[in-house]
């Protein structure tokens, strides 16, 4: 079992979901239910949110070690895995801390940072610790949406030409989940990027309010078009349209799986494997964990989420610009209230 350590006790490390629910959308929830981790450690800087944590997870957590800083916690405990859960604004600074002390793995809450300057800082630190770090655009662990992407990159559809996603929102903060959901059938190398949207309000001195997403549109290297839509649909949003040559599918966390033929006959995927639904964190725990034991790196992982970051900033400067933005972006040091 690998340990893990939670820092920032917010809604996504355990107030989405309650012990007794096997499908706990929250990072201790997924820790509770897997086979392969065991939660160590939480550290809040603030006392009452350590005890409604206790009050609501202590009995299914009875061996936690409770910390008031995530330096407190790294220094006291021996970690495989850290989970930054603070706030946007913070998770480079604490990520850098986590980074510093050596842990084999970080599963980082998105949005991972709020420049791409901050990016690009983390990135050299984690590669000179060999850390990896994941990130967590939680939806793309959904069982049947990780196999649906199997099948489409085994030829399910033919050749990918399209991908539409939708959600609106915040480009980085909550928009991200789909920007990730159509590189992840897309492929993760884009080539450049056009969007449009509207500005937020106030934001703290030093930083910028961070953009609505309107619209987006993601060329990349492979020749697939991506096109995130910003807004809800037919079947709400945090689902994907993924358009083939030999015909389409959908996949989201919410909704049925679907295929169809160029003839637009739905395709049976019962005989296909579609696995049942469980929490994507149990999923992404287990993909973090095969890798310390000598597998693949877990999906969302490093040049995956770089690229992911990379589009949103791109479209964070398409926004401002009007102008198509190529990629990598030239301008990293824009600083974003990303505050997810």
């Amino acid at each position: 079992m690998h340990k893990v350590g939670v820092i920032g006790l917010g809604s996504i490390a355990h107030n989405y979901g309650k012990p007794e629910d096997s499908n706990s959308y929250c990072h201790v929830g997924g820790i509770l239910y897997s086979k392969r981790v065991e939660l160590a450690a939480v550290a809040d800087l603030l006392p009452d949110k350590r005890e409604k944590f206790r009050e609501k997870w202590g009995a299914a957590f009875p061996n936690v070690h409770y910390y008031d800083s995530a330096g407190a916690m790294m220094a006291g405990e021996e970690l495989d895995i850290v989970a930054v859960c603070s706030r946007g604004p913070h998770h480079y600074a604490v990520a850098t801390e986590v980074i510093e002390a050596g842990t084999r793995a970080i599963f980082l809450e998105k949005p991972p940072s709020c420049s791409l300057t901050e990016m690009d800082r983390m990135v050299a630190a984690a590669r000179a610790k060999n850390t990896i770090i994941t990130v967590s655009y939680s939806r793309h662990w959904s069982p049947r949406v990780l196999r649906l992407q199997e099948l489409v990159s085994g030829g399910l559809i033919g050749d990918v030409k399209t991908v539409v996603g939708y959600v609106g929102g915040p480009v980085l903060s909550f928009a991200g989940h789909v920007t990730d959901q159509v590189c992840q059938f897309a492929g993760y190398r884009p080539r450049a990027v056009l969007a449009h949207g509207r500005l937020g309000g106030s934001v703290p001195e030093g930083y910028e309010p961070e953009p609505v997403l309107d619209n987006l549109t993601i060329e990349f290297d492979n020749g697939v078009l991506g096109v995130h839509i910003g807004a809800n649909s037919d079947h709400t949003g945090f689902y994907a349209d993924v358009f083939g040559t030999e015909g389409r599918a959908r996949a989201g966390i919410y909704i049925p799986p679907f295929a169809a033929n160029a003839r637009g006959e739905a395709i049976d995927l019962s005989p296909h494997g579609m696995p049942a639904d469980r929490s994507v964190f149990s999923v992404a725990y287990e993909q973090i964990a095969d890798y310390l034991d000598g597998g693949p790196l877990p999906h969302c992982t490093d040049a995956d989420w770089h690229a992911v970051h990379e589009i949103g900033f791109a479209a964070i400067e398409s926004i401002h610009s009007g102008r198509r933005i190529e990629l990598p972006n030239c301008s990293r040091t824009r600083k974003v209230f990303a505050n997810g």
